[in-house]
């Protein structure tokens, strides 16, 4: 029997010392990718809510057995995590928070900086059902990627990830979408207008009113808020461009290769970091990403501002999706 705890995410077993909220148990016989080991410092008290943001940062380290990333965030406290160059190992110690936020940090930036190190393509996008494929929606931080991915989820399509998107080449021309973990993070006016009350679901961060909402794993097909748990043949790729008010409706416009690849490299998982890897490793993650925009189709999103619109953007993208298949 193992020891710890052991759930899968984004195409990875996980086998932690600590048990990680809401996560999918990995099978007992799967073998173990990454192995975390989350070491408090200090006794956690409540964090305090003056602070609106995490600064973070990201350093490589030498030591006696080789390189390691330092990964480190700054509020209330502090959260350092370090990973070695393999991307097999994870150490996280912490003051002044609790678990569920070390959890937010470890699923998000971390398992992102992670990915790339083993040289798995992924992105900083949401993935959501839609008929027997995933499409992944792109954009920079903000701009409504997991609004709309609660959107679809709202309409019965069930959600593949959240935050990061993982891409796995299959063959040529075959590519997948690999689950990542079951919630979605959303501020309290979408969950008000698309979920329901917010006072019962959990804040991200102390200082952020950004909330998990969490999906279920065994709903029926086309019931609202559900996790697909299974890898899907990628669709198509849309990427979330400027918002215009009075748009009268959605715009979705075929985007080439040329720039696509550029656009999928500017919205790698943890780009803002400035990750830096081995050279190989990054000619490796430029020529996936390149075979991703030569094979795939990607679309230059351009829809309105406000979430009155979002009716319309689902149903411009399930028509899009369905005239390229």
């Amino acid at each position: 029997m193992r020891d710890g705890y052991t759930y899968t995410a984004c195409g990875l077993t996980l086998s932690s010392n600590r048990p990680l909220p809401d996560l999918t148990p990995a099978d007992a016989d799967a073998p173990i990718d990454v192995r975390v080991e989350l070491m408090l410092e200090k006794e956690p008290r409540p964090p305090s809510t003056e602070f609106e943001k995490l600064l973070s940062g990201v350093e490589v380290l030498s030591k006696a057995d080789g390189a390691y990333y330092h990964l480190w965030f700054r509020g209330d406290g502090q959260l350092d995590f370090e990973i070695n160059a393999e991307g097999t190992h994870i150490s996280a110690t912490w003051t002044l928070s609790v678990i569920e936020e070390v959890t937010a940090l470890l699923l998000g930036q971390v398992l992102g900086c992670v990915l790339r190190l083993r040289g798995i393509l992924c992105l900083h996008a949401c993935a959501v059902k839609i008929g027997d494929q995933a499409v992944v929606v792109v954009g920079h931080s903000g701009i409504g990627k997991s609004t709309l991915a609660a959107a679809l989820a709202s309409q019965g399509y069930a959600i593949l990830s959240d935050d990061i998107a993982v891409l796995d080449e299959r063959g040529p021309r075959q590519w997948r979408v690999l689950p990542g973990y079951p919630r979605l993070r959303l501020w309290p006016e979408t969950i008000k207008a698309l979920y329901g009350p917010e006072d019962k679901l959990a804040r991200i961060f102390s200082f952020t009113k950004k909330r998990f909402v969490s999906l279920t794993q065994n709903g029926a097909e086309g019931t609202p808020w559900r996790f697909q748990s299974r890898p899907l043949p990628l669709g198509a790729l849309y990427i979330l461009g400027e918002r215009k008010a009075g748009l009268a409706a959605p715009i979705i416009e075929p985007m080439p290769p040329a720039t696509g690849v550029m656009a999928l490299m500017a919205h790698r998982a943890i780009n803002h970091l400035y990750l830096q890897m081995k050279p190989g490793k990054q000619a490796q993650e430029f020529a996936g990403l390149s075979r991703v925009a030569m094979e795939a189709p990607m679309r230059h999103v351009i829809c309105g501002d406000g979430l009155d619109t979002l009716p319309r953007l689902c149903d411009a993208i399930v028509q899009d999706l369905s005239a390229l298949s």
